[in-house]
Protein backbone atom coordinates (compact mmCIF):
# COMPACT_ATOMS: atom_id res chain seq x y z
CA UNK A 1 0.00 0.00 0.00
CA UNK A 2 1.06 3.51 -1.09
CA UNK A 3 0.22 6.82 -0.42
CA UNK A 4 -0.27 8.54 -3.50
CA UNK A 5 -1.84 12.26 -2.56
CA UNK A 6 -2.70 13.25 1.35
CA UNK A 7 -4.11 16.14 1.96
CA UNK A 8 -5.94 18.35 5.05
CA UNK A 9 -9.37 18.94 4.98
CA UNK A 10 -9.43 20.92 8.46
CA UNK A 11 -7.29 21.81 11.09
CA UNK A 12 -9.46 21.50 13.77
CA UNK A 13 -9.68 19.40 14.19
CA UNK A 14 -6.93 18.19 12.01
CA UNK A 15 -8.77 15.44 8.99
CA UNK A 16 -6.76 14.41 6.05
CA UNK A 17 -7.56 12.10 3.34
CA UNK A 18 -5.36 10.48 1.45
CA UNK A 19 -5.28 8.98 -1.84
CA UNK A 20 -3.95 5.29 -1.16
CA UNK A 21 -2.75 2.88 -4.02
CA UNK A 22 -3.35 -1.50 -2.95
CA UNK A 23 -0.90 -3.78 -4.43
CA UNK A 24 -3.25 -4.80 -7.07
CA UNK A 25 -3.53 -1.31 -8.40
CA UNK A 26 -6.49 -0.38 -7.33
CA UNK A 27 -7.16 3.06 -5.26
CA UNK A 28 -9.20 4.30 -2.80
CA UNK A 29 -9.58 7.48 -0.67
CA UNK A 30 -9.18 7.40 2.89
CA UNK A 31 -10.34 9.84 5.52
CA UNK A 32 -9.39 10.29 9.41
CA UNK A 33 -8.48 12.29 11.81
CA UNK A 34 -4.99 12.76 12.56
CA UNK A 35 -4.33 12.64 16.50
CA UNK A 36 -0.82 13.07 17.12
CA UNK A 37 -1.48 12.97 20.77
CA UNK A 38 -0.42 11.20 23.92
CA UNK A 39 -2.69 10.00 26.94
CA UNK A 40 -2.49 7.88 30.29
CA UNK A 41 -4.82 6.28 32.41
CA UNK A 42 -4.55 5.07 35.76
CA UNK A 43 -5.72 2.41 37.70
CA UNK A 44 -5.78 3.49 41.12
CA UNK A 45 -6.62 1.23 44.44
CA UNK A 46 -6.75 1.41 48.04
CA UNK A 47 -5.33 -1.14 50.06
CA UNK A 48 -8.52 -2.80 50.17
CA UNK A 49 -8.99 -3.46 46.60
CA UNK A 50 -11.26 -0.56 45.79
CA UNK A 51 -10.85 1.03 42.67
CA UNK A 52 -10.96 4.47 42.26
CA UNK A 53 -13.30 5.66 38.96
CA UNK A 54 -14.65 8.84 37.96
CA UNK A 55 -18.07 9.87 36.46
CA UNK A 56 -18.14 12.37 33.66
CA UNK A 57 -20.73 13.52 31.06
CA UNK A 58 -19.39 12.39 27.57
CA UNK A 59 -21.57 14.71 25.31
CA UNK A 60 -20.77 12.32 21.87
CA UNK A 61 -22.70 9.81 24.19
CA UNK A 62 -25.17 12.16 25.65
CA UNK A 63 -25.03 10.64 29.05
CA UNK A 64 -22.49 10.27 32.11
CA UNK A 65 -20.61 7.48 32.31
CA UNK A 66 -18.03 5.64 34.43
CA UNK A 67 -14.61 5.64 33.66
CA UNK A 68 -11.26 6.22 35.16
CA UNK A 69 -8.65 8.90 36.06
CA UNK A 70 -7.13 9.47 32.76
CA UNK A 71 -6.49 12.68 30.17
CA UNK A 72 -3.75 14.08 27.50
CA UNK A 73 -0.28 14.20 27.86
CA UNK A 74 1.11 18.20 28.12
CA UNK A 75 3.77 19.57 25.98
CA UNK A 76 7.00 18.58 27.93
CA UNK A 77 5.24 15.83 30.12
CA UNK A 78 6.64 12.30 30.59
CA UNK A 79 3.90 9.77 31.30
CA UNK A 80 4.51 9.31 34.90
CA UNK A 81 4.13 12.95 35.24
CA UNK A 82 1.20 13.07 33.24
CA UNK A 83 -0.28 10.63 35.26
CA UNK A 84 0.05 12.00 38.29
CA UNK A 85 -1.36 15.41 37.26
CA UNK A 86 -4.73 13.74 35.96
CA UNK A 87 -5.03 11.76 38.97
CA UNK A 88 -5.13 14.54 41.24
CA UNK A 89 -7.31 17.00 38.78
CA UNK A 90 -9.55 14.08 38.43
CA UNK A 91 -9.72 12.72 42.15
CA UNK A 92 -7.78 14.77 44.38
CA UNK A 93 -5.25 12.10 45.54
CA UNK A 94 -1.55 11.71 44.26
CA UNK A 95 0.68 8.55 44.26
CA UNK A 96 3.71 7.63 45.75
CA UNK A 97 4.51 4.99 43.30
CA UNK A 98 3.37 3.88 39.81
CA UNK A 99 3.53 0.90 37.73
CA UNK A 100 3.21 1.05 33.86
CA UNK A 101 1.27 -1.88 32.79
CA UNK A 102 0.33 -1.46 29.18
CA UNK A 103 -0.67 0.89 26.52
CA UNK A 104 -3.01 0.78 23.85
CA UNK A 105 -4.10 2.92 20.46
CA UNK A 106 -7.86 3.77 20.79
CA UNK A 107 -8.53 4.29 17.76
CA UNK A 108 -6.01 3.04 15.26
CA UNK A 109 -8.24 2.96 12.09
CA UNK A 110 -9.60 6.54 12.43
CA UNK A 111 -7.89 8.91 14.80
CA UNK A 112 -4.08 8.35 14.12
CA UNK A 113 -1.11 7.58 16.47
CA UNK A 114 -3.54 8.28 19.75
CA UNK A 115 -1.54 6.23 22.72
CA UNK A 116 -2.93 5.74 26.07
CA UNK A 117 -0.26 5.00 28.28
CA UNK A 118 -1.92 2.79 31.40
CA UNK A 119 -0.63 2.85 35.03
CA UNK A 120 -1.68 1.35 38.28
CA UNK A 121 -0.99 1.99 41.98
CA UNK A 122 -1.95 1.44 45.20
CA UNK A 123 -0.04 4.15 47.21
CA UNK A 124 -3.29 6.48 47.32
CA UNK A 125 -2.96 9.98 49.21
CA UNK A 126 -5.33 12.08 49.40
CA UNK A 127 -4.19 15.60 48.65
CA UNK A 128 -6.80 18.36 47.77
CA UNK A 129 -10.46 18.10 46.73
CA UNK A 130 -11.39 16.70 42.59
CA UNK A 131 -12.21 19.79 40.08
CA UNK A 132 -16.12 19.97 40.48
CA UNK A 133 -15.96 21.19 36.51
CA UNK A 134 -14.20 18.01 34.93
CA UNK A 135 -16.38 15.32 37.52
CA UNK A 136 -19.31 14.69 38.38
CA UNK A 137 -18.21 12.27 41.45
CA UNK A 138 -15.74 9.74 42.41
CA UNK A 139 -16.42 6.57 43.58
CA UNK A 140 -14.99 3.45 44.68
CA UNK A 141 -15.64 0.23 43.74
CA UNK A 142 -14.30 -2.99 44.89
CA UNK A 143 -12.01 -4.46 42.13
CA UNK A 144 -14.48 -7.80 41.88
CA UNK A 145 -17.47 -5.88 41.03
CA UNK A 146 -15.32 -3.47 38.30
CA UNK A 147 -13.97 -6.71 36.88
CA UNK A 148 -18.09 -7.86 36.96
CA UNK A 149 -19.42 -5.11 35.67
CA UNK A 150 -16.63 -4.93 32.61
CA UNK A 151 -17.74 -8.87 32.09
CA UNK A 152 -21.01 -7.81 31.51
CA UNK A 153 -20.10 -5.25 29.42
CA UNK A 154 -21.72 -2.43 31.90
CA UNK A 155 -18.79 -0.18 31.51
CA UNK A 156 -17.96 1.42 27.96
CA UNK A 157 -14.86 3.56 28.67
CA UNK A 158 -11.98 1.80 26.51
CA UNK A 159 -9.37 2.57 29.16
CA UNK A 160 -11.74 1.12 31.72
CA UNK A 161 -11.77 -1.97 30.20
CA UNK A 162 -8.60 -2.64 29.12
CA UNK A 163 -7.10 -1.52 32.41
CA UNK A 164 -9.18 -3.93 34.13
CA UNK A 165 -8.53 -6.65 32.26
CA UNK A 166 -4.95 -5.94 32.81
CA UNK A 167 -4.78 -5.46 36.19
CA UNK A 168 -6.92 -8.91 36.09
CA UNK A 169 -4.04 -11.13 34.09
CA UNK A 170 -1.61 -9.41 35.83
CA UNK A 171 -3.13 -10.48 39.09
CA UNK A 172 -2.15 -7.14 40.24
CA UNK A 173 -5.10 -6.98 42.63
CA UNK A 174 -6.46 -10.28 44.19
CA UNK A 175 -10.06 -11.18 43.88
CA UNK A 176 -12.21 -11.39 47.32
CA UNK A 177 -14.53 -13.94 46.08
CA UNK A 178 -15.24 -15.84 42.92
CA UNK A 179 -16.91 -13.76 40.31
Amino acid sequence: MRVLESRILSKSPRVVEDLLEFADGSRRKYVYFNFFGKAVAIAAFTEDNKMILTRQYRHPMGKVITDMPAGGMQEGETPEQAALRELEEETGYTAEKLEWIGRFNWAPGGMGPATVEIFFTRSLKLKRSFDPNEIVNNEFVDFNEVLNRVLRGEYVDSALVIATLLVHTKKLIQLNELY
